[in-house]
């Protein structure tokens, strides 16, 4: 996900009757805006945007915008943003996808909350609102079965992980999960497993204080030895090196 730093200062979930209208103006905050049902059409610098149900507008800083409509169900975003998305103004689609749609729940919930801490609770759904968006959007997308693969092993990867076992939880051939994980993703799962393991070691030995064998079993590695060598593969030092540049 791109480096950013969103700060919601408006929200609305609303119903537009065909009286609704914006009026033209150019915005000083980026706007989201997800179709939940109905149609609309939205104006840009870059044209006209007829929105359909499992659709959203963005629009960015400095934009012209104005948008009617005949009748919709919407929930909008207005934010400033440090840092950067990789969308020009323009349609996202999103396909009512219902983890999205639990999202946006959610964010309304907490939005709507008399919880003095609220700011915390909706900047951190707004960014998973906009994590998601990505992963919908995004120029190559997991299939479900990757998608769930990868959630097992972050779940997982401390215990005893292999081929087979992840192929049992996933309902599918041994074979068939090796090989359609890592023609998605471009590893292996036992890959993904060591990588998952040893980032958990590198935040173990920089800030935790431990030895190199006490963070090897910890993070699921039975041979010292080994883990040194998958270690040095993937951050290009040993664990000895590492623990010397990062002054423990």
């Amino acid at each position: 996900m791109p480096d950013c730093n969103p700060s919601v200062h408006y929200f609305v979930h609303k119903r537009c009757t065909p009286q609704w209208e914006l009026l033209p103006q150019t915005i000083s905050f980026y706007d989201l805006t997800f179709v939940l049902d109905g149609r609309s059409v939205y104006y840009s610098q870059n044209g006209a945007h007829i929105l359909e149900a499992g659709q959203a507008v963005f629009l960015p800083k400095g934009s012209f915008r104005c948008a009617q409509t005949a009748g919709m169900e919407c929930a909008a975003f207005s934010f400033q943003l440090e840092g950067t998305l990789p969308w020009e103004a323009g349609i996202l689609s999103w396909g009512r996808d219902e983890l999205l749609l639990h999202r946006l729940a959610e964010f309304e919930r907490g939005w709507q909350s008399l919880d003095e801490n609220k700011g915390l609770l909706c900047k951190g759904l707004f960014l998973l609102i906009l994590h998601r968006l990505l992963e919908l959007t995004g120029p190559k997308k997991s299939s479900p079965h990757v998608a769930g693969i990868r959630r097992y092993l972050e779940e997982h990867y401390l215990e005893r992980v292999t081929v087979s076992s992840v192929a049992a939880h996933m309902g599918l051939h041994p074979t068939y999960c090796g090989a359609l994980f890592r023609r998605e993703t471009g590893r292996t799962i036992l890959q993904t497993v060591n990588l998952l393991r040893v980032n958990r070691a590198a935040a173990l030995l920089e800030y935790g204080g431990a030895r190199v064998g006490d963070v090897a079993l910890e993070c699921g590695f039975s041979d010292i030895y080994y883990f040194s060598r998958v270690f040095r593969q993937v951050t290009g030092r040993s664990p000895e090196q590492f623990l010397r540049e990062n002054g423990r």
